[in-house]
């Protein structure tokens, strides 16, 4: 064991490897890889050029290795090459060459070999990349298809392997010919994964009430968005739709697996007239709600006039968002609307609708709750409704004839209602709450009776987010069970443009699967008792949850 020296100007060096510290700074660090340097002697250093000039050895006096030119150091450390000293200097000094060194020092040179680096990983720009799962066989599965409402083969079990994240099999008996880690599910039933197309992800719990959360400063929303992702995946969301608060960055952190939760799919911030749904600051120019970030970066942006419109849509494009909201009706949360309000012109509408449509066909939704506002988004291009509880059975006709989407959020109305969440909203919010509720559900039978093509969302905001599933039972007070599962598997895939690849079980799509103990096709309401029916959670064939 020796001893590699660190100098600086003024240092003596003797035999023993200690430094007599004429500068304070002198130091000495441990090294095993080199047999110990014999010599002793110091520097003559010029301290005010940085510059090395010779070399004194106190063994040989009337020696001494005199450079031609100095040797200039570029750092407050130096480095000699003819006694093995290196003082960490941060660019390379060549060795010099034999004939630089006086015949007596060369059994004083080091030969150092190249320093070998680490190579670097293949994903060191994202460590925390882990890549396609490893391939899995999940045998002895009861598999639910969303499509039929049935179970398929009869029930028969079956097994299913996933590749590379992706569904490449589904038989009566695993390939023995393939060394693949195999998981017994035990006769339980597999369901694909849900998908929540209302959600707001950043309006996260931690205050009493919106104006608290509006408060909240934005690194902390962004901390507590991470807890709303994961336990929405551990209930069994393994896709969600934001409609307003979310960023592609969060979207692209749960894709990379820097964080658990759903896939998300997110609009940025909602689009809102000055006075609209989306505008959340009163007349004091205090936020009173929702998602807890500073004025200008809340659930919804304002835009007024054509040439705003334009500006706001193709800002939130450019921003990477999957598909665009826009507030055309009044709402419950904000203060200044009515339920009844129609909002933005015919001309502000078509002209996010006619920019989506070219800038690659993205979907666009709309918040609306009466009739007039929901013709008013469906005559302009908007190819979506949410909430919708106020819709007579004529406009849910006219909405299945065109092939509009339909998102009703029935739980958040009625969860309102029930202390504590009463104390979140001020009485005149309460009462618009209480001209929606109720109606909530005479909308949703007319849209199914209808055909209407229907949508599972949640709409939860802060604190209310644990009940996310309670949609599942109120949805049941009014639908069949497999229409309801349907809502959120299948249908709600299509209003992802994700058809074939999420909501069902099949070759093809991805492996986000639910194990269950009980059968949703025969109640519902189980996806609501996740704690006790949800064993397991598989996304990308990664098993996130598993109770087994």
């Amino acid at each position: 064991m020796s001893d590699r020296i660190v100098i600086q100007s003024g240092t003596q060096i003797d035999s023993a490897g200690e430094t007599s510290e004429a500068d304070p700074r002198a130091r000495t660090e441990r090294r095993e890889d080199r047999p110990a340097a014999r010599f002793s002697g110091s520097l003559q250093v010029d301290s005010r050029k940085s510059a090395i000039h010779a070399i004194h050895l106190s063994s040989r006096p009337s020696e001494s290795l005199v450079r031609d030119e100095p040797l200039m150091v570029n750092c407050l450390y130096a480095y000699s090459p003819y006694l093995d000293i290196d003082t960490g200097l941060t660019s390379s000094i060549p060795v010099p060459s034999q004939d630089r060194i006086s015949p007596n020092m060369s059994n004083h040179v080091s030969s150092r070999p190249p320093r070998q680096f680490r190579p670097l990983q293949e994903n060191h720009t994202r460590p925390w990349y882990t890549g396609p799962a490893d391939p899995v066989w999940y045998t002895n599965a009861i598999i639910i298809d969303t499509e039929e409402g049935v179970l398929v083969q009869n029930g028969d079990r079956l097994c299913v392997l996933v590749e590379n994240g992706i569904i490449t099999s589904i038989s009566s008996q695993p390939d023995p010919s393939k060394d693949i880690e195999v998981v017994d599910l035990g006769g339980l039933f597999l369901c694909p994964g849900l998908i929540d197309t209302h959600v707001h992800v950043c309006a996260v719990p931690g205050g009493l009430n919106h104006k608290e959360m509006a408060r909240t400063p934005s690194e902390v929303v962004t901390l507590r968005t991470t807890h709303v992702l994961k336990t929405m995946l551990e209930r069994g969301f393994t896709t969600a739709r934001d409609v307003g608060g979310a960023s592609k960055n969060i979207a692209n952190a749960v894709s990379e697996g820097l964080l658990s939760g759903p896939r998300l799919f997110q609009c940025g911030r909602a689009l809102s007239q000055t006075g609209g749904h989306g505008d959340f600051v009163r007349p004091d120019n205090q936020a009173h709600c929702c998602g807890g970030h500073s004025n200008e970066n809340l659930l919804g942006r304002l835009c007024d006039g054509v040439p705003e419109c334009l500006k706001a849509v193709r800002t939130e494009i450019k921003a990477g968002a999957d598909h665009i909201k826009v507030m055309v009706g009044g709402g419950v949360a904000t203060e200044a609307d009515g339920v009844e309000t129609v909002q933005f012109t015919g001309a502000e509408i078509r002209a996010i609708t006619e920019t989506c449509d070219l800038m690659g066909g993205i979907h666009t939704t709309a918040h609306a709750y009466t009739d007039r506002a929901i013709r008013h988004a469906v005559e302009n291009g908007i190819k979506g409704i949410e909430h919708g509880n106020l819709m007579s059975a004529e406009t849910a006709k006219y909405m299945a004839e065109r092939g509009i989407f339909y998102t009703p959020t029935l739980a958040t109305s009625h969860v309102w209602n029930r202390d504590p969440y009463n104390k979140m909203l001020p009485p005149a919010n309460l009462e618009k709450n209480n001209s929606v509720m109720h109606a909530g559900l005479r909308a949703a039978k007319f849209a199914y009776d209808a055909g209407v093509i229907m949508c599972y969302g949640s709409d939860m905001l802060g604190s209310k987010q644990v009940l996310q599933t309670e949609e599942f039972a109120v949805l049941a007070t009014v639908l069949p069970d497999a229409h309801i599962l349907k809502m959120a598997t299948i249908n709600s895939a299509k209003v992802l443009k994700q058809e074939g690849k999420l909501g069902v079980i099949a070759p093809g799509a991805h492996g986000d699967m639910l194990v269950l103990s009980e059968n949703p096709l025969e109640d519902i309401t189980v996806l609501d008792q996740h704690e006790r029916v949800l064993k397991g959670v598989i996304q990308g064939g990664r098993r996130k949850l598993w109770r087994l």
